[in-house]
C-alpha cells in the first residue's frame, strides 16, 4: 500500500475559537435577556400602578404640582379642565399651569399637574379642539401613564445596574430598549386619544373638533421617517384611530364652539414646531 501523506484533523497549536462570533452571540443573549426582564418587570409595574389608590398617589406627589401665575388664559384653561374632569374618574384636583413659551406641547406630572404651552394654543381655533387636548392630558392622569413612564425608566436603570454594575450602562442596549419604550408609549397615546373622545362626548354630547388639531399638524408635516422610536404615533395613524373609534361607538359630530375671546388672541401669535418633549406630551 502506497503511503499518502495527510494533514492531521486537529492541531493543538491552532485555536478554533471565533472571538467575533462569540461576542455577537453573548451580546445578543444579553440583549434578549434584558428585553425579556424589562418586559416582565414593565408588566409588573403597570399592574402595581393600576392598583395604586389615587388618593395615595396625590398624597405622595401632590406637592409636585406646578403653580404658574394666575392670568386670564390660565383661568380659562383651568375652568375648562375642571368641567372636563367631571367626565373622568380622577379623584384629586388637577392644576393647569399656562407657560408663555412658543413650544407646541403639553404634558402632565405626578400629583395632578398639567402643563400647557402657548405654542400649543396657537394651533387651536375652536373650544372643542382645545377641550380634546385637555381631555387627552386628563386621560393620561386617569390611566396613570405619567407613573408608568417613570416606573419603566426606573426598571431600566435597575436592570442596567444589576447586570453591569453601572446604572448608565443601559446606553449599550439603547436601540432595543428605546424601541420597546416607544411602542409602549405609542399604545398609551392611542389609548389616551380614545379616552379623550369619550370625555369630549360626555361633556358636549358630540365629538366635533376632536380631529382638528391633528389635521392642522398633519397638513404641515413633511416627515417621511417611520415612527419606530418616537414616543407618539404618526399623526395620520392617530387620525385613523380616532375615525375608527368614532365609528365603533357611533359618536355624533356637530358644530364646534368658538374659542373664548381671551384665547382667540393667541391664535394669531407665531410659534415654532418642536419634537415631543416627553411621553405625556400632546
Amino acid at each position: 500500500m502506497a503511503y499518502q501523506p495527510r494533514l492531521p484533523k486537529t492541531n493543538v497549536n491552532v485555536s478554533r475559537q471565533r472571538p467575533l462570533a462569540d461576542l455577537l452571540l453573548i451580546g445578543s443573549a444579553l440583549t434578549l435577556l434584558l428585553l425579556l426582564l424589562y418586559w416582565l418587570l414593565g408588566l409588573a409595574v403597570d399592574k402595581a400602578i393600576s392598583q395604586l389608590d389615587p388618593k395615595l398617589e396625590y398624597q405622595w406627589f401632590g406637592q409636585w404640582q406646578q403653580h404658574s401665575a394666575s392670568s386670564p388664559v390660565q383661568q380659562q384653561l383651568q375652568q375648562l379642565s375642571d368641567q372636563l374632569q367631571q367626565c373622568t374618574a380622577l379623584a384629586y384636583p388637577v392644576r393647569v399651569s399656562y407657560l408663555d413659551q412658543p413650544l407646541v406641547n403639553a404634558g402632565v406630572l405626578p400629583g395632578g399637574s398639567m402643563l400647557v404651552y402657548r405654542g400649543l394654543l396657537t394651533q387651536l381655533h375652536t373650544e372643542n379642539a382645545l377641550a380634546f387636548l385637555l381631555a387627552h392630558e386628563l386621560a393620561h392622569l386617569e390611566q396613570r401613564d405619567h407613573l408608568r413612564g417613570l416606573g419603566r425608566g426606573l426598571v431600566l436603570a435597575v436592570l442596567s445596574a444589576t447586570l453591569t454594575g453601572n446604572a448608565n450602562a443601559g446606553q449599550i442596549f439603547l436601540p432595543a430598549t428605546e424601541l420597546g419604550m416607544a411602542r409602549h408609549s405609542q399604545q398609551r397615546e392611542l389609548a389616551a386619544d380614545a379616552r379623550a373622545l369619550a370625555i369630549l362626548h360626555c361633556h358636549y354630547g358630540h365629538i366635533g373638533g376632536a380631529e382638528r388639531f391633528f389635521q392642522t399638524l398633519a397638513a404641515s408635516d413633511n416627515s417621511q421617517l417611520p415612527d419606530w422610536f418616537a414616543s407618539h404615533p404618526a399623526l395620520q395613524k392617530r387620525l385613523t384611530a380616532l375615525q375608527s373609534e368614532q365609528q365603533r361607538h357611533g359618536y355624533p359630530v356637530q358644530a364646534e364652539q368658538p374659542l373664548p375671546e381671551v384665547l382667540q388672541q393667541l391664535t394669531t401669535a407665531k410659534s415654532i414646531r418642536i419634537e415631543y418633549a416627553s411621553p405625556d406630551a400632546r
